[in-house]
């Protein structure tokens, strides 16, 4: 009858001993949160002169907008347009350019065992018009912009194609003289 007993505890006692090691072992196993994917956010600019008319071709942005303001914009294709007259030199210029980019967002860092992925960073976009041609930048911190990281990939008097990579980013714009609409 003894043995009987102490086969029992035996038993019970590894039972009890398994499930805590197992529950202990399975607890440290969960896998840890993704991260928050970023956000992107685009201002209009001017340069030399003020747009005439501006289609920024996206609704994120209204059709009433305050210059270097940032709106948070949706990945996509988007074709941006303005133009405008401007006087240089003793006569008018009447400009039009047609610029066509991709908005999309940095994914955030799939969690782990045991850890929560990291959150992508934002990312800030400015597009400047300008009569001769826009340009477009990348801003870290509202205050940075990364103008120099921009390579011009082609450019004739008509089309100007530019292309920055940084930090696994990539973006790349195709401006385009036009006809005014």
């Amino acid at each position: 009858m003894k043995k009987l007993i102490s086969k029992a505890r035996y038993r019970l006692f590894s039972m009890i001993f398994i499930f805590v090691v197992a529950t202990t072992f399975f607890s440290s196993c969960v896998i840890g949160d993704d991260g928050a994917d970023g956000r992107a956010y685009l201002a209009l600019s001017y340069q030399i002169d003020k747009p005439d008319f501006v289609d920024a071709g996206t609704s994120s942005i209204p059709e009433v907008f305050f210059w270097d303001e940032y709106y948070r914009v949706v990945s996509g294709f988007y074709t941006f347009y303005y133009d405008g007259v401007y006087f240089s030199h003793g006569g008018f210029i009447e400009y039009a350019w047609e610029v066509n980019y991709e908005i999309y967002v940095l994914r955030g860092e799939d969690g782990g065992v045991g850890y929560n992925g990291d959150d992508a960073p934002d990312m800030y976009f400015n597009i400047e018009c300008n009569p001769y041609g826009p340009s477009v930048y990348e801003e870290e911190d509202y205050k940075t912009s990364v103008v120099n990281d921009m390579k011009i990939i082609s450019a004739t008097k008509d089309e100007i194609v530019l292309q920055q990579e940084k930090n696994g980013f990539g973006v790349k714009v195709t401006y385009k003289k036009v006809e005014k609409r």
